[in-house]
């Protein structure tokens, strides 16, 4: 391959384009990155990962956003990617994150919003549900794919909370037990595989298509997310309960109304955990996936069917968009 033809591959890759690589600079100074996919005219709706989560991500739902007039943005979470990570404090990991939402949203002019959040990031989307000052802009119900359910829960398996106990230096056994949520490779363990956006075909795997301008090489896609920063033990942290500053809401603040959706084969989080988890909410409705993994959030009909619920939500709610 020749010189030119080799700038021409890259400036034209899938991954380089604006819409995954967007910045936005808050009123407290603070620098955000994230992926807007979809319909830029669409109903918002935000979505956070689990462990790993980047915005490269959002390149998988780009075309079913866009099918169900969704304007999606991907955040990635303080310390991830190109934001910036939150200093030391006494306040809350996901409470920080939550006036982050909250001035996110304020720069970009959106008043009602949809809130879509997978195992880890489901603590944050929690968080986020939590306050009262979202309620009459968050359109429900709150989507949660397989969520983390707490160390606390009776469901969780014994290793994870074994793992609990070891010292914060030892953290990383911790985060290879709980660092799948985001694993691509459970889905194409061959590297020349590409994955192509779900809504290219009408399955619930990825494509396996040759490469092309509109797919991206499995190896790809994995070093590109791995090149940037990751928080990934502030996340094993949380969700091991190491934090001394807790997660900094109660279940009993959450009124809104939550709806889960969790796979009957998640080795992560049992199906029992999670109907333990969906007990304890006020308002919460459990959708149980057969055959679902915990990486239900790479199924096509499921996503699919999520984002048709969320567009009806949104029609059927009073108030404009932005």
């Amino acid at each position: 391959m020749t010189r030119a033809k080799a700038r021409q591959s890259i400036t034209r890759h899938p991954l380089n384009a604006k819409q995954y690589n967007r910045s936005v600079a808050l009123q407290c100074g603070r620098q955000v990155s994230y992926a807007e996919v979809g319909d830029p005219r669409g109903f918002p709706v935000i979505c956070l990962f689990g462990m790993r989560g980047h915005r490269y991500h959002s390149y998988l739902y780009n075309n079913l956003a866009s099918n169900h007039a969704i304007r999606l943005f991907c955040i990635d979470r303080p310390g991830y990617g190109r934001s910036d990570d939150v200093a030391s404090s006494e306040l809350p990991h996901p409470i920080s994150f939550v006036y982050i939402v909250e001035q996110f949203l304020d720069a970009l002019h959106i008043d009602r919003f949809g809130l879509i959040a997978q195992s880890a990031g489901c603590i944050y989307a929690l968080a986020i549900a939590a306050q009262e000052s979202f309620a009459e802009h968050l359109v429900q119900p709150v989507m949660l794919l397989a969520p983390w359910v707490g160390i606390q829960n009776p469901g969780t398996l014994p290793l994870l909370k074994l793992a609990a106990f070891c010292p914060t230096m030892l953290i990383s056994a911790g985060v290879k037990l709980l660092d799948v949520s985001n694993d691509l490779t459970s889905l194409s363990a061959n590297p020349h595989h590409v994955l192509a956006a779900l809504g290219t075909r009408r399955n619930s795997e990825f494509s396996l298509l040759p490469i092309h301008d509109e797919a991206v090489p499995f190896h790809e896609f994995q070093q590109r997310i791995q090149s940037e920063p990751n928080n990934v033990l502030q996340d094993a942290k949380i969700c091991l309960g190491k934090c001394k500053t807790g997660v900094g809401f109660d279940a009993r603040q959450i009124k809104l109304a939550i709806r889960v959706f969790h796979g009957d084969r998640d080795a992560l989080v049992p199906l029992k955990a999670a109907q333990e988890f969906v007990a304890g909410l006020a308002d919460a409705e459990l959708s149980i996936v057969k055959g679902g993994t915990h990486t239900i959030l790479f199924d096509e009909e499921l996503i699919d069917s999520i984002f048709e619920a969320l567009i009806i939500a949104a029609r059927g709610s009073s108030g404009s968009w932005v």
